[in-house]
């Protein structure tokens, strides 16, 4: 048992200054009031403009100067006026009539994969992307042939809603999606 409380007592003469700091009560009050700091310093001065904020500006100028504020006006200075969406109308050879949009994912996981297809929208339906047109058009064929029924046609079309600004009372005032046909297969 003696040879075992040695080899404790030679563990903690051995000691690093940062471990010897975190075993006495002073020190770890200290790391934890620098923790505390630092957090502070990064969380509040990227918080929303409020006048509460406003008021503490002082407070957190030293995190300024180091680069820990963000400016979030800089990632949307001119947001987008329009929602924008392509669908596909896929004419089965029966003559039935089914719409392909965009799939739902989940909001958790799934939204990684959204980005990826919202960014795929914003490209196909450009007019100086028709090289994606007709694969696009392909990989939908082969999605809905179902039991030996094949499309007949397929017709992209981009969608979007022109949005105005809000009305003094909060209301959005839109007419609705506008929809253009810009591209159309059909089964040779």
């Amino acid at each position: 048992m003696g040879a075992m409380h040695d080899d404790d007592a030679d563990v903690d003469q051995h000691l690093d200054q940062h471990s010897a700091l975190l075993t006495h009560p002073i020190g770890r009050a200290l790391v934890a009031a620098v923790v505390a700091v630092v957090a502070f310093s990064i969380v509040a001065p990227n918080m929303p403009s409020s006048t509460v904020r406003n008021r503490f500006d002082a407070l957190w100028s030293p995190a300024r100067h180091v680069g820990l504020v963000q400016d979030w006006g800089v990632f949307s200075p001119n947001p987008r006026s329009q929602s924008i969406d392509v669908r596909a109308r896929i004419q089965l050879a029966d003559g039935s009539i089914e719409f392909w949009d965009l799939p739902d994912l989940d909001p958790v996981i799934g939204a990684y994969r959204s980005y990826r297809w919202h960014k795929w929208q914003e490209r196909v339906r450009l007019d100086n992307r028709q090289e994606l047109w007709e694969p696009t058009a392909l990989w939908l064929a082969r999605e809905y042939t179902r039991d030996g029924v094949e499309p007949a046609s397929i017709t992209l079309i981009r969608r979007w809603i022109d949005h105005q600004p809000l009305t003094s009372d909060g209301r959005v005032l839109d007419g609705g999606w506008n929809e253009f046909e810009f591209y159309t297969w059909v089964r040779p």
